[in-house]
């Protein structure tokens, strides 16, 4: 198996046949839609959404394929996948010498990560050139977003070189104490007539397939911001450079729309009336606001017995299906059993490897 196989498999061993096999492909891509969101949460997959944005359907269908030619997999007809015993047992043999992300979570550090990075990619350059008084150079990122930050952040920090010392310091300290091979990062990093390598040759530089690297690398990156979030007195430059402006917690943004109606008193029909959506559509925004939001309230949609009672049904039937749980509890709406399974996911949320 190459790594993004063990990858492919880990998450369809998380589905367990509950979902097809481009509920994986959404995830991995980071497809921003409610139905790719609740997946991702309901079967711990936060540290894989978004790893591979660029990830083609084709490339992923020709991985799938891969595997179930070599039965590590079966595939039925809607698509759903069980993975074999060969499966199982390559995946366990592997698994104890292979690389599994510490810090990453897509869906609270995904888009951060990727402006984190652009920022301070080009920061590090133009900090660089500066100190060797050189004045004319391509720069590393050509986004206009990007180079616009760059130069109101310098407007407001003009000593150039106690600043590039600061970075220089807080970037020792993060890599020292995450405890990471800081050439995931520096290797990529381009100075003054010295430019970053590519993820490939990189890669290749650490001895590593340029699958695994990628998966290195942004579990670096969304360690940087997890210390940086706990202690942003501690790294006020790397503080800076990760802020990207304030979100809904982390929620899309037609469910941050509909949260912000909901505050204002409205209620499911209203707001679907007002947002000239359907109301399946409001209902699918309170999954994804349940399970992002923690401690969310739900008492309005369904009372503590009712959840109390789902909750031990999911246990028992072992699933998230929700034709099983409904035909065990007619008297609940579907809209409420996705509350529970949601609920459920929310207290088993943690990335623990199956």
């Amino acid at each position: 198996m190459t790594y993004l196989d063990y990858v492919i498999v880990y998450c369809l061993r998380q589905l367990n046949g509950e979902r097809s096999i481009y509920s994986v492909y959404h995830i991995l891509k980071g497809k921003k839609s409610s139905q790719s969101i609740q997946d991702a949460h309901l079967f711990q997959l936060n540290s894989f959404f978004l790893s591979l944005p660029n990830l083609s359907r084709d490339f992923f269908n020709k991985k799938v394929d891969q595997l179930k030619a070599g039965n590590f997999i079966k595939l039925n007809e809607e698509f759903k996948a069980v993975v074999t015993e060969k499966g199982i047992d390559t995946y366990m043999q592997t698994e104890p010498a292979t690389f599994f992300p510490k810090h990453m979570d897509g869906l609270k550090y995904g888009d951060r990560a990727n402006v984190f990075w652009r920022r301070i990619n080009l920061l590090v350059q133009v900090l660089s050139n500066h100190n060797d008084k050189e004045t004319s150079y391509f720069p590393v990122q050509r986004g206009s977003s990007i180079q616009k930050w760059i130069k109101h952040f310098l407007r407001e920090t003009p000593e150039r070189d106690r600043l590039s010392f600061a970075l220089f310091r807080e970037l020792q300290k993060m890599l020292s104490e995450l405890e990471e091979d800081p050439s995931l990062l520096v290797f990529r990093l381009t100075g003054c007539r010295d430019y970053g390598l590519t993820e490939l040759q990189t890669a290749e530089k650490l001895h590593l397939h340029v699958e695994e690297y990628r998966f290195r690398f942004l579990d670096l990156l969304h360690g940087i911001l997890m210390k940086v979030d706990q202690d942003t007195e501690g790294f006020p430059i790397l503080t800076s450079i990760s802020t990207v402006g304030e979100k809904q917690g982390n929620l899309t943004i037609s469910t941050a729309q509909t949260f912000g109606l909901y505050r204002q008193g409205h209620t499911i029909r209203e707001i679907s009336k007002i947002r000239k959506l359907k109301v399946n559509t409001i209902e699918d925004h309170f999954v994804e606001i349940i399970l992002t939001l923690n401690h969310f309230n739900t008492d309005c949609f369904i009372t503590p017995e009712e959840l109390h009672a789902a909750a031990s049904v999911i246990e028992e039937l072992g699933t998230k299906r929700l034709k099983p749980i409904k035909d065990r509890l007619p008297h609940l709406s579907y809209f409420q059993i996705r509350i529970a399974i949601a609920k459920a996911g929310e207290k088993n949320g943690s990335k623990a490897r199956a």
